[in-house]
């Protein structure tokens, strides 16, 4: 059995991808390997690096890999869909972290069914990198108060996600979320680019 994998992001696979191809991102090949073991695998993405680590990766688990030549690639169908993101920078009220984030998850898990919603991430902040700042001490202990949080959403366009905050679900969402902040959150659009 064939079967073609595109080894880039989520994100990357949604705005462009060879049709029929699967996407298992170079980070998670690993989780894979039961499911790729006896098949004739074909690897692509937009950059030969990451192709080349997922097939070493496999390769090291026994599994053979093809990789696809930017030439190949130009014999396939291609699928394509806009996607944007949409990022919210929170900071909530501490003490109230839990409540909050269940709050942002059952969210989340109402606007699956939202036309033209892609899925979301909820991040928090975990430590800070001295290194990564230019700062010559350890900082990944460091505490935040009060807590940040990123909330992403994906959606097919800004349209959609403007049309989703009218939907009753937001409406009553945006209600309830004020108690757990800290100050209130500001929203961006971006585009992915990887």
């Amino acid at each position: 059995m064939k079967l073609i994998v595109d080894v880039r992001t989520r994100e990357e696979y949604v705005k462009n991808h060879i049709k029929g191809a699967i996407n298992i991102p170079l980070y998670d090949i690993e989780f894979y390997t039961d499911f790729l073991k006896d098949k004739e695998i074909l690897l692509y993405c937009d950059s030969e690096k990451r192709f080349k680590a997922a097939a070493e990766k496999l390769r090291d688990k026994g599994i053979n890999a093809k990789v696809l030549s930017s030439e190949e690639l130009k014999n396939y169908e291609w699928e394509r869909k806009s996607i944007i993101c949409a990022v919210n920078y929170v900071e909530v009220k501490p003490g109230l972290e839990e409540l909050f984030e269940q709050a942002a998850k059952e969210l989340c898990s109402k606007t699956i069914r939202m036309e033209g919603f892609l899925g979301s991430k909820i991040l928090k902040i975990s430590g800070m990198s001295c290194i990564g700042s230019g700062l010559p001490e350890d900082c990944t202990e460091i505490e935040f108060k009060p807590t940040k949080y990123i909330l992403m959403t994906f959606w097919e366009s800004k349209e959609a996600h403007e049309k989703s905050h009218k939907h009753p679900i937001f409406v009553e969402a945006f209600k309830e979320m004020p108690q757990y902040l800290a100050k209130m959150p500001y929203e961006e659009f971006y585009e992915i680019i990887k």
